[in-house]
């Protein structure tokens, strides 16, 4: 780059100013042409490395999602068989209570009677 100022500075007065400001120009555009290219590399090489990183983060998170699914289905079948008990339990307490009123009833209507003649009906 330095010849090439070296080559445009020792051949200006044959240029003219026009020339000067065109080589000016084409050197400027070249300069940033070049920067353009590097910045298109790093922008392609942080994709390229941001891509492994949602990769890695999109595996991690699909066993996280499966660990959890996993340990949320134990957790319901856990559920459902408390659940099956308690409903047993409460369908025994029910068939007790049933069979106590059976009792009560049967207990009254073996009483009626005696109820009756002690309050002097004639049944």
């Amino acid at each position: 780059m330095d010849a090439v100022l070296t080559t445009l500075i020792g051949v200006a007065p044959q240029l003219g100013v026009g020339g000067i400001l065109l080589t000016l120009l084409a050197l400027l555009m070249r300069r940033e042409s070049q920067d353009r290219a590097d910045h298109r590399t790093q922008v392609a090489e942080m994709a390229a490395r941001h891509s492994e990183e949602l990769k890695q983060l999109t595996t991690r998170h699909a066993e996280e999602l499966k660990r959890i699914n996993t340990d949320h289905g134990a957790e319901l079948a856990e559920l459902r068989t408390e659940i099956k008990g308690l409903r047993d339990q409460l369908g025994e307490v029910n068939r007790k209570l049933d069979e106590e009123r059976a009792l009560r009833r049967a207990a009254e209507d073996s009483m009626r009677p005696r109820h009756r003649r002690n309050l002097g009906d004639s049944a």
